[in-house]
């Protein structure tokens, strides 16, 4: 449930004033004494020097979820699940997160929409890449092996790296412009009134969501961002009352 990080991740720090390796250890330390709004502090520190790793922003939501704050929780566990989305640990606490929400709002998890949205955030980006590069390497290798040795098996191993990584291609392409229109932010303050437009007034509120409630990102000003919910509802909401995972 807890993670540490190895201090040859943080080597750059010595270019900030305060080195993180210190701050990240203060963070656990607070953290194994259940001082948790210190541990939230130096994790956060570390963060706003940015400087991200799963593990961080993992016992960054641990401490959240102690003090019972699952707005910030929930932000923390899915910026942890971007980086790290097969991570067992990250998954099972974001879900026991999710279960203290009030008046949680998902898609069905039958819809298209949530199956592909559980595709695609099951894989990060470089995940693709990486596919897609091993794909086309094989079968160059395989390539020249039909060329040097003309037999069926090599003939048909390039066919199958040649069709994945087209598959991968295709994936790479869709991925990127998934993470180009889905940008998501969560709730974070205890209640955020919803508008139809950018500015505070009772006449145009719309809805209310509570803290830890995951949205879409539509577009965003100095002081407003224009979001809409997984149920389809739409509006404007102050954007201190939200964080966004990017």
């Amino acid at each position: 449930m807890f993670k540490e990080i190895k201090i040859i991740l943080f080597t750059s720090s010595l270019l900030f004033c305060q080195n993180p390796d210190s701050l990240f250890v203060k963070g656990n330390n607070y953290y194994n004494n259940k001082d948790f709004a210190n541990a939230i502090k130096s994790y956060e520190d570390i963060i706003d020097q940015g400087l991200y790793h799963a593990d961080l922003y993992f016992n960054l939501g641990n401490s959240y979820y102690n003090l019972e704050d699952y707005g910030n929780a929930r932000w923390s566990y899915e910026m942890a699940f971007n980086l790290s989305p097969r991570n067992s640990d990250i998954i099972y606490n974001l879900d026991l997160t999710k279960r203290k929400i009030a008046n949680l709002i998902e898609p069905p998890e039958s819809s298209i929409l949530h199956l592909i949205n559980i595709f695609f955030s099951s894989f990060t980006y470089n995940n693709f890449i990486f596919f897609t590069s091993i794909s086309i390497f094989l079968s160059s290798i395989f390539f020249l092996l039909s060329r040097i040795r003309p037999i069926p098996l090599n003939r048909l191993m390039y066919y199958i790296f040649l069709f994945l990584f087209f598959v991968g291609l295709i994936m790479s392409v869709n991925k990127f412009f998934w993470l180009k229109n889905n940008q998501f932010a969560i709730i974070v303050s205890e209640s955020a009134d919803v508008y139809s437009a950018p500015y505070a007034n009772e006449n145009i509120k719309t809805f209310t969501l509570f803290s830890g409630n995951k949205t879409n990102v539509a577009q965003s000003t100095d002081k407003w961002i224009e979001i809409s919910v997984l149920d389809g509802r739409k509006g404007w909401i102050k954007i201190k009352d939200v964080r966004t995972l990017d």
